[in-house]
């Protein structure tokens, strides 16, 4: 996966199946953003100090539990296709998928940030979107986490160098789509599952469902 996503283009723009799922991904994100917070009584807060909000992701949940809080992180580079800047908020679509992938990515199902908790997220988020919006949502969330976690940016001599999670580069920032066998959320499920009992599932910090 690490390698499709170095491979992408850095904007498939014209690529009209691109547009397409990247316009599902950013109606749903409102969508989302706007059920965690009207029906689930979710405080969105932009991080805007120095440094991370919380200290691992077990502080995270806990703030989103008691608290039906959850900060995130906005800014960076203006999104091409997940720009588009709420004039009330000023914040941007991406920022509010940065926020809502923590809540029902993370918080949601206890998933840590390293890569395992990345993936699982990953695995638990494509759960709530059509076909279209994760198309572009994996790219987002699998494929950069890929590169980060996976890349050939990280391995020495064959082997991997286990550096630091926060010592590893950010995947460049990119609009396109990785090959349909990277999409695959329910083969993936099922492997996962396959010739093992599950373990019990923890419950969430909230108790109504969000929308599928």
């Amino acid at each position: 996966i690490a390698e499709a996503y170095d491979n992408l283009p850095s904007n498939d723009l014209k690529n009209p199946a691109v547009q397409k799922a990247y316009k599902a991904l950013g109606e749903e994100i409102q969508k989302q953003w706007d059920f965690a917070q009207k029906e689930l009584g979710i405080k969105f807060e932009p991080w805007k100090k120095e440094g991370q909000p919380y200290k691992d992701s077990a502080a995270m949940i806990e703030d989103v539990k008691k608290n039906n809080h959850l900060y995130f992180f906005t800014g960076g580079e203006p999104h091409p296709l997940l720009g588009k800047i709420d004039s009330k908020l000023g914040l941007s679509l991406n920022d509010k998928f940065r926020a809502v992938h923590d809540l029902f990515g993370h918080a949601a199902e206890g998933n840590k940030f390293g890569p395992h908790g990345e993936e699982n997220a990953w695995l638990a988020h494509s759960q709530m979107f059509s076909k279209e919006a994760q198309k572009a949502m994996t790219t987002e969330t699998r494929g950069q986490n890929s590169w980060v976690n996976f890349g050939k940016q990280n391995y020495k001599n064959g082997k991997h160098t286990n550096s630091p999670l926060t010592d590893r580069p950010y995947a460049e920032q990119k609009v396109a789509l990785l090959p349909d066998e990277f999409l695959d959320w329910e083969s993936v499920l099922k492997k996962t599952t396959k010739g093992r009992e599950l373990p019990p599932k923890k419950k969430p910090p909230f108790s109504k469902k969000p929308p599928l």
